[in-house]
């Protein structure tokens, strides 16, 4: 089927395609649907899709990770300055009152947060593992359809050898028992031409001198 296909893209190249570039680049699909390397450029393009999905997952990792340890050290600033009023409680006044208020409300708010930004942080690793798994996966799949090509190139290789050996063989062999010898009988045919032509002009010059010594 494919071989069918390349065929009749090759066919109308010369029909349907007045632009050379066009023409070159059909013919290059057309090559290689008839070899099979349009399944490697697929799994190439798999691949390099896959690695960029994979730098994106990456990239928001970092990004995850970032706001994970500002969620942090946020929720620990709080803390520490929750912990300074503790250490003085005897001394309060109704403004410490009111910042330890706040400070304690915003604690819980700012755990809430980290909480959240730890669990994105921990979802954005998951992914990006799981993308690395496919991206290793598609590598993988790329190298096997790459080596199956060039054991197939190399296959053809050896066939289009030993084929090569055989028509260099045939026409070995029809040189030897047909060429040859026709080429031998019309040298020998000439040869004997010539020679049948020599003699006849040898008989004609003693024809003429006989001739003449019988006037005499």
């Amino acid at each position: 089927m494919k071989l069918n296909n390349a065929s009749e893209q090759l066919k109308r190249l010369t029909s349907d395609v007045s632009d050379s570039k066009e023409a070159l680049q059909r013919a290059s699909r057309a090559l290689n649907e008839l070899t099979g390397y349009d399944q490697i450029d697929a799994v190439k393009q798999k691949v390099n899709n896959q690695a960029t999905l994979f730098e994106t997952t990456r990239d928001q990792v970092q990004a995850a990770k970032r706001a994970y340890e500002d969620a942090i050290e946020t929720r620990s600033t709080t803390q520490r300055g929750i912990n300074e009023l503790l250490q003085r409680k005897h001394l309060w006044t109704g403004d410490d009152v009111t910042k330890f208020t706040e400070l304690y409300r915003l604690e819980h708010a700012h755990s809430q947060a980290e909480t959240v930004a730890k669990e994105k942080y921990q979802a954005c690793e998951k992914q990006m593992d799981r993308e690395y798994m496919e991206l290793a996966r598609s590598i993988m799949e790329r190298y096997h359809e790459e080596q199956l090509w060039s054991d197939k190139i190399r296959s053809v290789s050896t066939y289009g050898t030993w084929a090569l050996m055989v028509v260099n063989l045939l026409l070995f062999v029809a040189v030897q028992t047909v060429f040859e010898p026709r080429k031998r009988k019309r040298l020998t045919d000439r040869f004997e031409e010539l020679l049948v032509a020599k003699v006849d002009e040898e008989e004609q010059k003693f024809k003429g001198v006989f001739e003449a010594l019988d006037e005499k």
